[in-house]
């Protein structure tokens, strides 16, 4: 358990038959489970609800060009293992929260209580050291080169 890269590409339904603001990019780990969520989303679209029909039938499943990272706590639970949390695990149901490249995985993990232990390695929440500095939020500048519009005087 560590950061890692997973042994194949994952598949997603391309472009989601659902809100990515509020589901994300789901990825799944073979074309089988795929479908069957997008088989369920289908069934599931309202009768009278002809956008989330529309939604539904546009989706395809699609495999991803190369495989994605992932961030697995390292710390060990007992004698039978590792703590056994994945980024993004919690909420997400049977998927995780699956990165392009390393560097993403990294800026992402702080925003969850994550932290890094040595080059390849994670601690979850719930196993990261006390003193384990949080990073300062980004600077309005920050924010605005990352593409985030800036408005001053409103609260974030």
């Amino acid at each position: 358990m560590t950061i890692r890269r997973l042994d194949k590409p994952c598949f997603v339904l391309d472009p989601p038959p659902w809100d990515e603001d509020e589901r994300g990019a789901e990825h799944y780990e073979t074309r089988d489970a795929a479908e069957a969520v997008l088989a369920g989303e289908r069934a599931n679209a309202g009768p009278d609800d002809q956008e989330e029909q529309a939604q539904a039938a546009a989706a395809r499943v699609r495999q991803l060009d190369a495989p994605c990272w992932v961030a697995e706590c390292d710390a060990p639970e007992d004698a039978s293992g590792t703590c056994g949390n994945t980024l993004g695990d919690e909420e997400e149901g049977p998927s995780c929260v699956h990165f392009e490249t390393p560097d993403e995985l990294f800026d992402w993990m702080p925003g969850e209580g994550w932290t890094r232990a040595g080059a390849d390695g994670a601690l979850c929440y719930d196993h990261r050291p006390e003193d384990a500095e949080m990073p300062a939020p980004p600077s309005p500048a920050e924010q605005e080169a990352a593409g985030q519009l800036v408005l001053p005087g409103v609260i974030r």
